[in-house]
């Protein structure tokens, strides 16, 4: 499948019940852009899903990088999105894994060209966060 937006490849992954509420159109898959890093709901997962395929910065628990996918595709809009952005990042963090440094990574990944500015809006997330 194709990204509508910039018409570069994408990974369809599944999206567990207890984050669906978080996905696009709340449904049980999703796939995000191996360049701009959109995301959008899909009818079904690849079989192969890999998350790392995108960036590395995915290279992380497998539950997790679903969880900061769905992240990304929320950073759109912070305001709108605040409430749910926190949730996820609440549950990356019980996994053991710092949600910035994936920001931070994602950002750096030369092989990526985000359709949000993802350093701004990590910068915004802290601030938020406190």
């Amino acid at each position: 499948m194709q990204c509508s937006n910039c018409r570069s490849d994408t990974v369809a992954f599944a999206v567990p019940d207890d984050v669906s509420e978080f996905a696009p159109g709340n449904g049980s898959a999703a796939a995000i852009c191996t360049s701009c890093l959109n995301v959008f709901a899909v009818e079904s997962p690849d079989d192969d899903a890999d998350l790392s395929a995108v960036s590395e910065a995915f290279a992380v628990d497998e539950e997790a990088a679903v969880e900061m996918a769905l992240v990304v595709g929320l950073l759109s809009s912070l305001a709108l999105n605040r409430s749910k952005i926190e949730t996820l990042l609440e549950h990356v963090e019980d996994r053991g894994v710092d949600p910035m440094l994936v920001l931070e990574e994602l950002q750096a990944d030369t092989s990526l060209q985000p359709a949000v500015a993802i350093g701004r809006r990590r910068s915004q997330l802290e601030q938020l966060m406190g």
